[in-house]
């Protein structure tokens, strides 16, 4: 092994490293303060960019059992999209409120159809 792997951190170190530092800060930042926490800005945009992927991406939920793993999306493209209308500063005050019940009153019917499904999955394991 050589000196460099040991040090080496894992996937799960470097994002835990970006959100600890991102939640430290009071305010915008330059990404080359990454290089506090051992990222260079190369390698800071390809975080950024994956980070920003896997948040534009539907929800999921992962149920953990003793011997499966189920992976349920909560969040279907329509929720996707009035999440992204709720966050658009270019629509009225009252257009956002308005996607925000809408997103509600999605995320509750799918998540009453969902929990029996689990169930029956959980059942089946």
């Amino acid at each position: 092994m050589s000196p460099n792997s040991k040090n080496r951190r894992s996937i799960f170190e470097r994002v835990k490293a970006i959100f600890r530092f991102i939640n430290a800060q009071e305010e915008a930042f330059a990404k080359s303060r990454f290089k506090e926490v051992g990222f260079n800005p190369m390698t800071a945009e390809k975080w950024l960019n994956l980070i920003q992927f896997i948040q534009s991406q539907p929800k999921i939920r992962v149920v953990k059992t003793k011997h499966n793993t189920i992976i349920e999306k909560i969040e279907l493209n329509y929720n996707t999209m009035m999440m992204k209308r709720i966050m658009d500063e270019n629509l009225s005050y009252e257009e956002r409120w308005q996607s925000v019940g809408d997103y509600f009153r999605a995320l509750y019917t799918r998540e009453r159809a969902g929990i029996g499904r689990i169930r029956r999955d959980l059942k089946k394991s």
